[in-house]
């Protein structure tokens, strides 16, 4: 299975150099006219972003020295490529196995801050069912579908690993359903063809499906996770980021002062629409369907809990998806973020 993931990783190496080399642009490796250290992002312009639109848009990168720019590539595997090789600076990916499968290659790239997290009553990433399967309680509901064709996004993705911590809770594991593997903009109209019972589900999709009446509410895949919350989505640093540790610091300053006025809007309306315009015109997204999305966690002080990184890490062995653990340390650095909170303080809350 490790063999599977790399291939898969090695096969789109060559278009994710092409396409982050032709969307950067001669000016990526150097400066702005203006002086300012152009930094490439790896992005595909959604609302676990926003934190970075908002650094972008309020000012603080440009206080910072910098100047960002967007590369869309279609993948986890394209975009830790990218990053390895020296075509991308920073971006976001989820902690799959590829992830892991990463470290083990030696490949110069380290999980920094937080880009998308769950905490107590706060997920973007929620389990919805067909209406006839609920039956008002989780653990009602699950007995229910047990036997039943549960959907993921990927077998290979971090929703495998939150789904099996909820049928723990409830007493039943993965092998208790039919896991189905079908894109997350699909699940839907996979729910209308009938081809699916339940799903993990991320927004806006599953707004869009429960206010159709497709889909009920469930869980929202919070069960057992602790008020600090966790990680589903990292904040990679490449190379170029760890080396030029100035550099590195000043991008990680901007980006928690980012994140720290999506919490300050989204969670306790400082400056919410101002902030919702934002993340609705850069995400490409109606302003109503922001507003009535499950909002992202993003971590203002950007922790992470290598102990839970290496939690993941032996849930992947266990399913068979990687043969062998690396250190973490080899994949997680809380310095840079570390180093921000030393200089902005601690978030406090409006």
């Amino acid at each position: 299975m490790k063999r599977k993931i790399a291939n898969a990783f090695a096969a789109v190496a060559a278009g994710a150099l092409l396409a982050a080399c032709g969307a950067a642009g001669s000016s990526s490796t150097g400066q702005t006219a203006d002086g300012l250290t152009v930094v490439r992002i790896g992005s595909e312009k959604v609302t676990s972003d926003a934190g970075i639109f908002l650094a972008d848009h309020l000012g603080y990168f440009k206080e910072a020295g910098i100047k960002v720019e967007y590369v869309r590539l279609k993948d986890a595997p394209a975009i830790t490529n990218a990053l390895a090789t020296g075509n991308l600076e920073v971006a976001g990916a989820s902690l799959a196995p590829g992830i892991f499968t990463a470290a083990q290659r030696d490949i110069d790239l380290r999980v920094v801050g937080d880009k998308q997290s769950i905490r107590p009553g706060v997920s973007a990433t929620r389990f919805a069912v067909k209406p006839e399967f609920d039956r008002g309680d989780i653990g009602r509901t699950l007995e229910a579908l047990r036997g039943k064709r549960v959907a993921v996004h990927s077998k290979l993705s971090i929703q495998m690993f939150m789904l099996s911590n909820l049928l723990r809770q409830h007493g039943m594991s993965l092998k208790d359903f039919q896991i189905t593997p079908v894109h997350s903009p699909d699940q839907v109209s996979a729910f209308q063809g009938g081809s699916i019972d339940a799903a993990v589900m991320l927004e806006p999709y599953y707004t869009q499906g429960v206010e159709a009446g497709i889909v009920k509410p469930a869980s929202d895949l919070t069960e057992g996770t602790p008020p600090e919350g966790e990680t589903l989505t990292g904040l990679l640093y490449g190379k170029r980021m760890l080396e030029e540790r100035k550099l590195g610091t000043a991008f990680m300053n901007a980006y928690v002062r980012g994140v720290r006025a999506y919490n300050d809007a989204i969670f306790h309306g400082k400056n919410r629409d101002k902030v919702v315009e934002i993340i609705a015109t850069e995400a490409d997204m109606p302003v109503d369907l922001i507003k009535k999305t499950s909002p992202v966690g993003l971590d203002p002080d950007q922790r992470l809990d290598p102990s839970y990184i290496g939690r993941l890490q032996d849930f992947y062995i266990s399913q068979g998806e990687l043969d062998q653990p690396v250190d973490v340390n080899r994949l997680v650095d809380t310095s840079f973020a570390e180093a921000a909170v030393k200089q902005l303080g601690q978030y406090q809350a409006p």
